[in-house]
């Protein structure tokens, strides 16, 4: 009986949290916890992903759906520092992009997403290297 309540509150949790993330749009977010793996946000039109590199740090966005787009990539620590790439891109369905932040351990970083056309910006949870 217990593991059927435990079930059915994870259950009910699931759609709480799916309900919430409809309200509120794409780029609202739970704070996610640190990994030292890969941590991905889903953007609305496709994926941004961040993943230690034996440089730095490596970010992907794989664009699924919607429009050309003119995106720009940065890399934001919590020890202060950030960091851009080599300057924004363009990017349509069914592309991948990627882009490794060559510089070393900076401890828990987040990948960050801008639309240099709307503005709009998604962040990936943090990783730890």
């Amino acid at each position: 009986m217990t593991i059927v309540r435990r079930i059915a509150g994870v259950g009910l949790s699931t759609v709480a949290m799916v309900g919430a993330m409809a309200a509120f749009g794409p780029s609202a977010q739970a704070a996610p916890a640190i990994t030292a793996g890969t941590s991905c946000v889903n953007t609305g039109s496709g994926s941004l992903c961040l993943s230690a590199d034996p440089k730095g740090y490596n970010i992907s966005y794989h664009k699924t759906r919607g429009g050309k787009a003119h995106a720009d990539f940065n890399l934001v620590c919590d020890n202060g520092r950030w960091f851009g790439d080599e300057g924004s891109f363009y990017i349509s369905a069914g592309q991948v992009r990627t882009y490794v932040f060559s510089v070393g351990s900076q401890g828990a970083c987040r990948g960050k997403l801008i639309d240099k056309n709307s503005g709009g910006t998604w962040m990936t949870g943090k990783i730890s290297r």
